[in-house]
């Protein structure tokens, strides 16, 4: 059966699950968090993506998100795979490190934001990586330590998620700390005292919520959220534009012109060092270009788009 393409669109709200290939480990010590960490927040910067929620467990990630100009699928190709080059350079092995794609529901903004960062920022208790929410408060693998405490780095937009809450940031940061608690006793109440660590998302707002609220999921997998929320990404998603191919031809002439190349000779396929110098720096200014695809890149540089996804590669 042929997977359904991602549904995105510039500023869409997304909770993206990764997992380790049959549930293996994608983290093995604090050297492999941090770097997937770094990583996250360069990609993060440099493609306008902002980052909301966050926890890194021992064989998969949790990630909330929204989507900047270059759109969620370039974002995580970008860090999956220099993650996953990374880990099996340091670990020395080979293959593949993640379970097929990784998962992205794309969210309605306005019912479940709270509901989703709550849901994020307690899998480490969930999954009885602390003992409980005061050591919650200060585990370095979470987002939940720098809402908490107010400040975060740059590519964690903890300003926004505290604003949720409230407008002072003091109050705020005890309203989101109240709210995780209640979402410990609704977790705990059910089970007598024990988690239910086997809680998928949608169970958990499904319980919390008591709303009827996901049926788009239930049908989909891709989205949560109703009706009119699906219709209204899909005319967004309809209205967006194509690159201009003529604008980007003009910046490649200009290009070629400056370093004394003509613009067959980019095209020819030639690995002379210049050549794919040229070649190389146009790819990376190219995948900056909203709704730009790596096969329209090969077409205008001369390359197949697995030449390109070669060259974006390197750069990671």
């Amino acid at each position: 059966m042929p997977r359904k393409a991602r549904l995105d669109a510039e500023g869409a709200i997304h909770h993206v699950i990764i997992r380790g290939i049959e549930q293996r480990r994608i983290f093995d010590d604090d050297g492999d968090r941090r770097s997937f960490i770094s990583r996250m927040a360069k990609v993060a910067l440099e493609s306008e993506t902002t980052i909301y929620s966050w926890a890194l467990l021992p064989n998969h990630a949790h990630v909330l998100m929204r989507s900047g100009p270059l759109g969620i699928s370039k974002f995580m190709r970008r860090l999956l795979t220099g993650y996953a080059v990374y880990y099996n350079r340091r670990h020395e092995r080979q293959g593949y490190l993640f379970q097929n794609r990784y998962k992205s529901i794309l969210c309605d903004e306005e019912v479940y934001f709270k509901e989703l960062i709550r849901y994020i920022h307690l899998n480490p208790l969930r999954a009885r990586l602390v003992d409980d929410l005061a050591g919650l408060d200060h585990y370095p693998w979470c987002g939940h330590a720098c809402v908490v405490n107010g400040n975060g780095p740059l590519w964690h937009d903890v300003s926004f998620v505290l604003s949720r809450f409230g407008d002072k940031g003091r109050d705020a940061r005890r309203r989101y700390r109240e709210f995780l608690e209640s979402g410990i006793r609704e977790d705990t109440g059910h089970t007598k005292g024990k988690w239910r660590s086997d809680w998928s998302l949608l169970e958990w707002l499904q319980e919390i919520r008591r709303t009827g609220d996901v049926e788009e999921s239930d049908r989909d997998g891709r989205v949560l959220g109703g009706e009119k929320f699906v219709k209204s990404l899909i005319t967004k998603k309809r209205k967006t534009p194509g690159p201009d191919l003529k604008e980007l031809e003009e910046l490649i002439h200009e290009a070629c012109r400056k370093v004394g190349l003509s613009v067959e000779e980019l095209l020819s396929g030639s690995r002379r060092a210049n050549v794919t110098e040229l070649r190389a720096r146009l790819v990376r200014e190219l995948v900056a270009h909203p709704a730009i695809t790596l096969t329209d890149i090969g077409l205008l540089v001369g390359v197949s788009k697995s030449g390109v996804y070669k060259i974006l590669e390197r750069e990671v």
